[in-house]
C-alpha cells in the first residue's frame, strides 16, 4: 500500500509540475506566433525537427537506461551502485551527444540549404549542435532523481529552468530584431542554453548525497536497442516532418505550406498534447517501478499496475478528447486568434484516445524491457507514415496528412497493445 501511495503522490507531483511547464510552453508559443506569424512558426518547426532528431540520436537510449539501472540499484538500496550507474550513463551520454553535436555544427550549412531549403536556419543549427549535450546529460540526472524518489527536488529545478529559459529566450529575441535567422538562433539558444542551469544544480546535489561510486555497469548493451528504436522513429519522424511542408507546397505555394505546417505543428499539437502531462509523468515513474517489480518477481502487482494504468488512461483520454472536440474552435480563437487552428484541433481531437493510450503502452513496454519489439512496430508504422505523406499530400493537402497520421498511429497502437497484453500475462517473456 505504501508503494502505491508513493507512486500516486509522485505522479501527481510530476503532473502538476509538467502542466505548469506545458502551460508556460503554450503561452510562449502564443507569444512567438504573434511575433513571427504562422510562416515563421513553420520555419522554426523545421529547425526543431532537426533538433529533435539530433537529440534522440545523441541520447542513444541513455535516459531510459539510466532509469532502469538506477531503479534496480535503488531497489537493492545499494547507493554505491546508484552512483556507478549514474557515472556510466553520464559518460555514455556525453560521448554520444558530443559526437552528434559536432557533426551537426559541421553540417549545418548543407543541411540548411539542401535538406531544409532554408539557408536562414544555418545559425540555429550550429547553435543547436554546440548546446546539444546539455539537455541529454540533464536528462540522465533527472532519470536518477526520479528512480531514487527525489521528485520534489526535480520539480523545483525544472520549474526554475523553464522560467530561466523563457526569460533568456525573450531577451535574445529582443536583441534579434526581425531577422528570421537571428530569431531562430535566439529560440534555440534560449531553449537549450538553460539546460546548463539544471545540469549544474542537479549534478552538485547528487554529488553531495551519493557515496563513492561502485563498479560501472555496462550501459551500451541496454541503451543501444532503445537508441536504435528512438533513432529509427525520430529519423523517419523527421522525414515525415520534412515531407509535410514539401507535400503541402506541391499542393499550393511555399508560403501557404509553411503557414499550414506551422499551424498544425506549432499551434495545434502543443494544445492537443498539453493534458497528456499526467500520462508522461506516469510513464516516467512506471519505467522505474516496473523494472523494480520485474527484478523482485512481483508479477501480481505488476499486472495490477499495468491494467489499472491502461484503464485510467482510457477514461482520462475520452474526457480530454471530448473536451477538445467541443471547445476546439474556442481555444483556437482564444490562444492564437486563428479559426484554422481551431478547426484543425477539432479534427485531431478524436485521436486523443489512441494517442494517449499509445504513449502509456510504450512507457510500460520500456519498463518491461520490450525495446526490440518497439523497434519493429515503430519502424513499420513510420514507413507507413512516410509513404502516405509522399503519395497523398501533393494531391489531397492537409486531408492527406490527417488520414496518414491517423492510420499510422492506429496501427502502431494496436501492435504495441497486443504485445503488451502477451507479456503482462507471462512476465517471464521479459527476460
Amino acid at each position: 500500500m505504501g508503494k502505491g501511495r508513493t507512486l500516486v503522490r509522485a505522479t501527481l507531483l510530476l503532473t502538476l509540475s509538467g502542466l505548469a511547464l506545458r502551460a508556460l510552453g503554450v503561452w510562449f508559443q502564443t507569444v512567438l506566433a504573434k511575433r513571427v506569424g504562422a510562416e515563421g512558426m513553420g520555419l522554426m518547426q523545421l529547425v526543431l525537427t532537426v533538433g529533435g532528431f539530433a537529440g534522440t540520436l545523441g541520447a542513444a537510449g541513455v535516459r531510459v537506461a539510466a532509469l532502469q539501472l538506477t531503479a534496480k540499484a535503488w531497489g537493492r538500496r545499494d547507493r554505491g551502485a546508484v552512483a556507478g550507474a549514474l557515472a556510466a550513463c553520464l559518460r555514455y551520454g556525453l560521448a554520444a551527444s558530443a559526437a552528434v553535436g559536432a557533426a551537426l555544427v559541421l553540417m549545418a550549412g548543407p543541411l540548411s540549404r539542401v535538406l531544409l531549403r532554408e539557408p536562414r536556419t544555418a545559425l540555429a543549427l550550429r547553435t543547436l549542435g554546440v548546446l546539444l549535450p546539455l539537455p541529454i546529460l540533464t536528462g540522465v540526472l533527472r532519470a536518477c532523481f526520479t528512480a531514487c524518489g527525489r521528485v520534489k527536488e526535480l520539480v523545483g529545478v525544472e520549474l526554475c529552468e523553464r522560467l530561466f529559459s523563457a526569460g533568456l529566450t525573450l531577451l535574445l529575441l529582443t536583441a534579434a530584431g526581425d531577422d528570421p535567422a537571428l530569431v531562430c538562433g535566439a529560440v534555440v539558444a534560449g531553449s537549450y542554453g538553460a539546460g546548463a542551469f539544471s545540469f549544474l544544480l542537479l549534478y552538485f546535489r547528487l554529488c553531495r548525497s551519493l557515496p563513492r561510486r561502485g563498479a560501472l555497469p555496462p550501459v551500451a548493451g541496454r541503451a543501444l536497442p532503445l537508441g536504435v528504436n528512438d533513432a529509427l522513429r525520430a529519423g523517419l519522424g523527421a522525414v515525415e516532418q520534412f515531407l509535410i511542408p514539401y507535400g503541402l507546397e506541391k499542393h499550393g505555394s511555399r508560403s501557404t505550406a509553411l503557414a499550414a505546417y506551422g499551424t498544425v505543428s506549432g499551434m495545434v499539437f502543443p494544445v492537443l498534447w498539453f493534458p497528456s502531462e499526467l500520462l508522461f509523468a506516469l510513464c516516467e515513474l512506471l519505467v522505474s517501478e516496473l523494472a523494480r517489480l520485474l527484478e523482485q518477481k512481483d508479477h501480481l502487482r505488476l499486472r495490477r499496475l499495468v491494467k489499472k494504468s491502461l484503464l485510467l488512461t482510457a477514461l482520462y483520454a475520452l474526457g480530454i478528447g471530448t473536451a477538445l472536440w467541443v471547445g476546439g474552435g474556442l481555444l483556437g480563437r482564444l490562444l492564437y486568434h486563428s479559426e484554422q487552428a481551431g478547426r484543425y484541433l477539432r479534427i485531431f481531437a478524436p485521436m486523443v484516445l489512441f494517442l494517449y493510450l499509445d504513449a502509456v503502452v510504450d512507457g510500460v513496454q520500456k519498463g518491461m524491457g520490450q525495446q526490440l519489439h518497439l523497434v519493429r512496430y515503430n519502424s513499420f508504422t513510420n514507413v507507413i507514415d512516410v509513404l502516405g505523406l509522399w503519395l497523398l499530400l501533393p494531391q489531397f493537402g492537409i486531408a492527406g496528412y490527417f488520414f496518414t497520421y491517423c492510420l499510422s498511429h492506429l496501427v502502431n497502437f494496436f501492435l504495441s497493445l497486443r504485445r503488451l497484453l502477451i507479456v503482462v500475462e507471462d512476465p517471464e517473456l521479459c527476460k
